[in-house]
């Protein structure tokens, strides 16, 4: 990747992209199309449903395949609002929310990225896997390196980014299947 102008979706990707000696360029998804089109960016870090919503596989056809960030979804209602509302809509929200539907959408989007990932390797796309990035010598540096320039930014703010962290991580050990 180094030398490449790859679109990043977020801070922590824009410190790892750097990492890798590429260059994090910052744009909206929906200007990666004409981006990549123009030559204005080489590749993109993004979960693979957009993929196919941009229409992005119409110009992509090499894909590296690993467990790189994580994108955090939040629905979220004013609470004066919530508490203006009829008991009976209260009570279809929170029959509609939750747990419950954060895993009805994960399993969409799940489900929506297999899709996109099986439609890439069925045109016959190039397929680039790394299931395990932190004991792949290639990427293990600078995964590590971005993760910890960005915890330094925030601590540097004040913030306990490393203990923040360490809680994320235990949360995510006991979530492993």
């Amino acid at each position: 990747m180094k030398g490449m102008r790859i679109r990043q979706p977020s801070v922590v990707a824009s410190h790892v992209i750097d990492a890798l000696d590429a260059a994090p360029i910052g744009m909206p998804i929906g200007d990666v199309y004409t981006s990549l089109q123009r030559g204005v960016i080489d590749g993109m870090a993004v979960t693979w449903q957009p993929i196919q919503a941009f229409r992005l596989d119409e110009l992509l056809n090499t894909h590296t395949n690993i467990p790189f960030y994580n994108s955090t979804l939040v629905v979220s209602m004013n609470k004066d609002k919530y508490n203006s509302l009829p008991d009976d809509l209260k009570k279809v929200i929170d029959d509609n929310s939750g747990v419950e539907m954060s895993t009805r959408i994960a399993k969409i989007f799940d489900d929506s990225n297999a899709e996109v990932m099986a439609a890439a390797r069925a045109k016959g796309d190039t397929m680039i896997d790394i299931p395990d990035p932190l004991n792949d010598p290639n990427w293990r540096g600078p995964l590590l390196e971005g993760t910890q320039k960005y915890l330094d930014d925030v601590n540097a703010l004040g913030l306990d980014a490393d203990g923040v962290y360490e809680k994320a991580k235990a949360a995510s050990a006991a979530c492993a299947i």
